[in-house]
């Protein structure tokens, strides 16, 4: 018997809950519920991280700063409409840390991108990541691509994923839409 008025109890209980009785009522009680949540985080491509020029960079004994794409990442980008190309184009935004590095003698590693097809025997395009995950397939931004401008035309072609080391002049590109935004000039292969 006394389970019996347990259970009468709890049902009790549940059918005198507040039930909205409308839908914006619905929509207030959810409010209330929702006043007690952290807020929800803003989506990962809207963060901007605060400019710092505390980035410490590493000169090899040639001479060179020791690039890593980590140092690249330190860029915002701002959506602009480009006429010459009838749509919005993300230019970007370069930090302190990353315009210090303008003209500055650099060694970078990647994996490279042959772009053979353009006829154009002096550039390929290297890359943070492999091409399945490159900037290309949607995987990455366009602060993981760099293209780099040989001194020479090469001889042995580069295979696609092959991982290499190219020292040269670094140059920022904020402007012209037929470069990446970052460019290796004068770009030699240190190890392949």
């Amino acid at each position: 018997m006394t389970k019996l008025i347990f259970i009468l109890s709890i049902f009790l209980l549940a059918s005198c809950t507040d039930v909205p009785e409308t839908v914006s009522d619905k929509y207030e009680a959810e409010a209330e519920a929702a006043e007690d949540l952290p807020p929800t985080p803003p989506p990962l491509d809207t963060i901007k991280t605060p400019p710092t020029d505390t980035v410490k960079y590493t000169v090899n004994a040639d001479g060179y700063i020791e690039l890593t794409w980590a140092h690249l990442a330190e860029v915002d980008f701002e959506e602009r409409y480009t006429e010459e190309v009838d749509t919005y184009v993300p230019y970007p935004v370069f930090r302190p840390s990353v315009q210090r590095l303008a003209g500055e003698k650099v060694r970078i590693s990647g994996y490279v991108i042959p772009v053979e097809e353009t006829g154009e025997e002096s550039i390929i395009v290297l890359s943070a990541n492999p091409f399945s995950s490159c900037f290309f397939c949607g995987m990455a931004g366009p602060e993981t691509i760099m293209d780099i401008k040989l001194q020479n035309k090469f001889k042995n072609k580069f295979k696609q994923d092959q991982t290499v080391t190219f020292r040269g002049k670094l140059r920022l590109n904020d402007s012209d839409l037929y470069y990446l935004n970052y460019i290796l000039e004068e770009a030699e292969v240190v190890a392949r």
